[in-house]
């Protein structure tokens, strides 16, 4: 059986001179948007490589909770931060390379094992960072906290 699915994302962008973007996209109330400082823009708002880095980084935790919950792994809190290293090449600017690195706290050490686990599944399986060209490295420190 093949699985296809089309992702559309609408939005709708309000630009009024020298004032960030605004738009209005998924539900969400009203979100600036532009430019990067270094491409020209004011910085101020989301960027478009900012939100490259989010998908990323989101689709990891998603793909890891969605593993961890199969599992029935109890976690306490899980805890992200992504870089994307953006670099110069012959063809103009690409993504080299992205680090998502994330801590999770369990409930109990029972847990470290299938968790460790869950977060190899969620780097195999993002579809995500499965989609870009760059590489996308992922790690998961685990730290028991107790109830």
């Amino acid at each position: 059986m093949k699985h296809e699915r089309v992702y559309i994302f609408e939005n709708t962008v309000f630009q009024n001179q020298n004032e960030p973007a605004k738009v209005i996209f998924s539900g969400l109330d009203q979100m600036e948007i532009g430019a990067a400082a270094e491409f020209g823009g004011s910085g101020q708002g989301l960027n478009p490589e900012e939100m490259f880095v989010a998908a990323i980084n989101s689709c990891l935790m998603n793909t890891f909770f969605y593993f961890t919950q199969k599992f029935k792994i109890e976690t306490l809190s899980y805890n992200s931060q992504a870089s994307g290293q953006l670099e110069k090449q012959s063809d103009g600017f690409r993504f080299t390379n992205v680090e998502v690195k994330a801590k999770v706290q369990l409930t109990e050490e029972k847990f470290a094992e299938k968790t460790q686990e869950a977060g190899q599944l969620a780097e195999k399986y993002c579809l995500v960072s499965k989609s870009v060209a760059c590489p996308v490295n992922y790690q998961l420190e685990i730290e028991i906290k107790g109830k």
